[in-house]
């Protein structure tokens, strides 16, 4: 038997609260582009995943937040397939299970994602177990659905490379069974904070826009942004203007951008403009996005029926999968 994609794209993210503008253009904005193109994602929450470094109440209470900030955002249910990790929880465990026995410690231990949350959280000998497990729990969510694409950045190319390592060492031993899925590369953005040369993050809440920061709170925080000296361009401020791009609303806005660093690679004092530009800019897409939350977040009705039509769809998706694989391992 020939391996079938069963799911043509799928991804996921973790329930941790606190979104920014950064996620929006980078993770979120991308998703809602493939949608509107004509495919039919996969999305899920990945509140198990969430569990190697967060209690599982945290995960809890940011799950039907983050589905709120999704739609609010422009995910279409009825274009999107949404549901969390742990509605297929007992599918996933058995998978990863058999995963595992196909990977060494050692080779986990290479994975760059993974080395770097050791650097940052703990040492190999005193972290959890589950953060070990990390890339294989990543692996089964991929292999479960069968799926064709995962859209990645450059940082997670490493755990693809888990997934289809992991599927070409089962079929190996058991035939055909998973299709080798494939990281369909999307438009990296790395948005950096007002504050400096990291990205932005909720970690550093000061050089952040969060997605629930007031239009006014935003524009104090831009107000004090780093960006560049007269005719200089920066890391900084090129990460703002690919930022006000990102979120603008309309052409003119575009044009005014253009105009405003045209003028400053021109050695012209325009940068307390252009950051008045951005908080505009900025202001405009939260009062429109909060809007749209309010609206979404106070319907839990419509919330739970999206997260249990996506539960069937992923059940189903998930049980044809291991009903193959058991068929070739127990015969049955």
């Amino acid at each position: 038997m020939k391996a079938q994609h069963k799911t043509e794209i799928l991804t996921g993210i973790r329930p941790t609260g606190g979104l920014t503008v950064a996620n929006y253009v980078s993770v979120i904005k991308p998703i809602i582009e493939l949608q509107n193109s004509g495919a039919r994602p996969m999305v899920f929450v990945a509140d198990l995943h969430a569990l190697t470094d967060n209690e599982p109440s945290i995960a809890q209470e940011f799950t039907k937040e983050l589905i709120a900030d999704y739609i609010a955002l422009g995910l279409d249910p009825e274009k999107t397939v949404i549901y969390t990790q742990s509605a297929i929880e007992c599918q996933l465990n058995v998978l990863t299970n058999l995963l595992a026995r196909h990977i060494s410690v050692a080779e986990l231990l290479r994975v760059p994602t993974l080395k770097d949350k050791l650097k940052k959280n703990a040492r190999p000998e005193t972290a959890n177990a589950l953060l070990f497990m990390y890339p294989v729990i990543m692996a089964a969510d991929i292999l479960i659905h069968r799926t064709k694409e995962v859209p990645v950045g450059e940082d997670q190319f490493a755990h693809i490379e888990v997934a289809r390592e992991l599927a070409r060492r089962f079929n190996s031993r058991y035939g055909e069974i998973f299709p080798l899925p494939k990281a369909r590369t999307v438009k990296s953005l790395k948005i950096l904070s007002l504050k400096g040369k990291s990205k932005m993050s909720k970690s550093l809440p000061d050089g952040a826009i969060f997605l629930s920061d007031t239009p006014e709170a935003a524009k104090n925080k831009i107000k004090k942004a780093e960006t560049a000296t007269e005719g200089k361009m920066t890391e900084s401020l090129e990460s703002h203007i690919m930022l006000a791009k990102e979120l603008s609303a309309n052409t003119s806005q575009y044009k005014q951008i253009d105009e405003i660093i045209k003028a400053h690679m021109a050695k012209k004092q325009v940068m307390e403009e252009f950051k008045n530009l951005l908080a505009e800019i900025i202001g405009g897409f939260l009062r429109t996005f909060q809007s749209r939350f309010n609206e979404v977040a106070g319907n839990t009705e419509r919330i739970n029926s999206i997260l249990e039509e996506g539960a069937k769809v992923a059940s189903a998706s998930a049980n044809e999968t291991l009903e193959i694989v058991r068929n070739v391992l127990y015969g049955k």
